[in-house]
């Protein structure tokens, strides 16, 4: 049975038409994209053009959005997991509550986009750019980011447990009250980043870079630390000797 909110081909391609004039006209000619709640798993949008269409509550899943132009579009809640979203544009995009799970982002940029309370797990990070986005209460669990940038992003409460982090930079970013449990961090860089109150608890740390980050409240009860840069860091003083020790 055919889902009532599926849409064929020949539809989909006259609203991206109508969708392009209204983007390249600003608004007098044609329409704006309006695909709210429908279902477009599977289809081939490879390179479309949905800058600013509203796609809230949308199903992506398993679709092909490699270099899809998706700046500024309206994310709301759409299901866009185990889709091939590489190289694809999410500059300040609403993604809020959107499920990406198992979706490959290699070089996808998020850059201001708000991915808060996003579900995340498995995600192939590979080279993805998230400068000043918001993943605030993100579930990134078993993630593998490597040589992802998080410069200045907010990942506030965002569970990264299991994730494997390798070559990544996360300067400035505020990771506090965040989870980092059985995480594997590698030659990254938090540089002045704020982990306040952040679980570490039994991660693996190696040659990463916490120079003059906030790690008061931090927890690395059962971590493994090795050549890693706590230089000028802020420590609670009762946790400061025993992660120095380590």
């Amino acid at each position: 049975m055919v889902s009532k909110n599926r849409i064929e081909k020949s539809e989909l391609m006259a609203i991206l038409e109508h969708h392009q004039k209204w983007l390249g006209t600003g608004g007098k000619q044609g329409a704006r994209a309006d695909l709210r709640g429908r279902n477009l798993s599977g289809h081939n949008l490879q390179q479309a053009n949905l800058k600013r269409a509203n796609l809230e509550g949308t199903n992506l899943g398993r679709t092909n959005l490699r270099t899809t132009n998706l700046k500024e579009t309206n994310l709301k809640a759409a299901n866009i997991g185990y889709s091939d979203l590489q190289w694809s544009i999410f500059q300040g995009a609403d993604l809020r509550r959107a499920c990406l799970e198992g979706a490959s982002l290699h070089y996808a940029d998020f850059s201001r986009s708000d991915l808060s309370h996003t579900s995340m797990g498995n995600v192939f990070l590979h080279n993805a750019y998230f400068f000043k986005a918001t993943l605030e209460s993100a579930d990134l669990r078993g993630a593998s980011l490597r040589f992802t940038e998080m410069n200045f992003a907010n990942l506030h409460g965002t569970n990264l447990s299991g994730a494997v982090i390798a070559t990544t930079k996360m300067i400035g970013a505020d990771l506090s009250d965040s989870d980092l449990s059985n995480t594997q961090i590698s030659m990254s860089n938090f540089e002045n980043a704020t982990l306040y109150n952040t679980r570490f608890n039994c991660a693996y740390l190696l040659k990463t870079s916490f120079y003059m980050a906030d790690l008061r409240g931090s927890d690395f009860n059962g971590s493994k630390i090795e050549l890693v840069d706590f230089n000028e860091a802020i420590f609670s003083k009762e946790h400061r000797n025993a992660t120095m020790e380590r």
